[in-house]
């Protein structure tokens, strides 16, 4: 008597326990035969069956019971080659039987390289759902196994953080994901994952090494321009990539300030580029002690008013110049020419020379001086040496040095 009433025995053939004759369910009546092993398989789908054998010889009771109790479960994967864990035992590949013992349950994994583990839990209990007859797994999902450089490294993927380290990355059949590897002071490393019909499959193994360097950079004031190979690349702050075996300079600058260059190397030899750097730029003198002017390096024209005579209009005019030039290097009243020696003024990060040249301007009916301020500027960079007669050094500089900024109002106001 079987505790299922639709459990089916079978009497099994001696030589090969193949099936012989089915004699019934439930509850059956075995004859026993002389010269037999009278084997009897017990079965019912979902559980293991039970195989019995009743020896003539011996002495039985009347009355048999028949506990089937260990369910069993046929799983079939694919790939075929994929293999088959239970509680963390390799069982097998393609194809097993599980068998869970009553109250038990047993956690089954299907695993092949890059594939994404699959795994269920089978539960042999009352209070738990009934195991399948037949479970078929496919692995569809795959999964690299991502190899980070530094090993601190942090790894996400769609944003998610997975965690430290070295990482399993899935891909969901029919997406692609895309994984981003990050650390403090490295360049960010990004890829893109695809497990889609006609893309090329994703590796099993695949290796992130972290080799840029990233500075992150910002400046006072918090306008500066920030300058790589003379192109503008921000205002205030930048995130600056120093490729592996290279060095990148930066330039800074800001009107009123000194200019700022400094040079980042990503090189086993050199220093380490730092996480963060605060450029401050001083302030420059040269800015401050002067001011801005549409006067500076044009020829202004000054017609001396009727009434002055033309010896006096010149002596005034030699006069005012005198008063801001110590040394006038050519004077020449018949021809109405004049020029002053440069007068210069060492800066921080500059030399600002200025000088005045005179001549005669206007029309031939009216006296007239043709004035022009000229002040220029030569940038001074580290220790290099600039002296006031390096011509190709400097350039018209938009500004006046405060000491010379009333020079051409006061001659018109005194010809004029």
């Amino acid at each position: 008597m079987a505790n299922h009433s639709d459990a089916k025995f079978t009497l099994l053939n001696d030589y090969d326990d193949s099936d012989k004759q089915e004699i019934g369910t439930g509850t059956v009546e075995l004859k026993l035969e002389k010269d037999s092993k009278n084997r009897v398989k017990i079965s019912k789908p979902g559980y293991q069956s039970v195989f019995k054998e009743y020896n003539k010889d011996l002495k039985w009771d009347k009355e048999q019971r028949i506990t089937l109790d260990t369910r069993q479960v046929d799983i079939s994967v694919e790939p075929f080659d994929a293999e088959i864990f239970v509680d963390g035992r390799l069982i097998g590949t393609k194809a097993i039987f599980l068998y869970i013992v009553k109250d038990r349950f047993l956690t089954v994994e299907i695993r092949k390289p890059g594939f994404a583990t699959v795994s269920k839990v089978y539960y042999n209990q009352p209070d738990r759902e009934t195991p399948p007859f037949k479970d078929h797994f496919v692995l569809k999902d795959r999964q690299v196994r991502l190899e980070v450089l530094p090993a601190d490294a942090s790894v996400s993927t769609n944003g998610i953080t997975l965690g430290r380290g070295n990482q399993d990355i899935t891909i969901p059949f029919g997406d692609c994901v895309t994984t981003t590897v990050t650390k403090e002071g490295y360049v960010n490393y990004e890829k893109v994952f695809c497990n889609k019909q006609g893309d090329p499959e994703p590796p099993i193994r695949d290796k992130a090494v972290l080799e840029d360097r990233l500075v992150k950079i910002t400046t006072a004031p918090n306008d500066a321009a920030i300058e790589i190979s003379g192109k503008r690349v921000g205002n205030g702050s930048y995130d600056l990539k120093v490729p592996k075996n290279s060095c990148v300079e930066i330039r800074v600058t800001r009107d009123g300030f000194v200019q700022y260059t400094k040079n980042y190397c990503n090189q086993v030899s050199m220093q380490e580029p730092p996480l963060t750097d605060f450029l401050e730029l001083p302030v420059d003198e040269a800015y401050t002690s002067s001011v801005s002017s549409d006067l500076a390096n044009v020829r202004i024209t000054i017609p001396v008013r009727a009434g002055i005579a033309p010896e006096e209009a010149w002596k005034v005019l030699s006069s005012i110049i005198t008063g801001y030039f110590d040394i006038l290097e050519t004077v020449d009243y018949n021809t109405g020419y004049l020029t002053t020696s440069w007068q210069v003024q060492n800066f921080m990060s500059s030399i600002i020379r200025t000088r005045v040249i005179v001549s005669t301007g206007g029309n031939t009916d009216q006296v007239a001086y043709a004035v022009k301020l000229v002040s220029q500027e030569a940038k001074v960079f580290g220790d290099e040496k600039v002296t006031v007669k390096d011509d190709e050094k400097f350039q018209d500089w938009a500004r006046i040095l405060k000491k010379y900024d009333g020079l051409i109002q006061e001659i018109q106001a005194r010809l004029q």
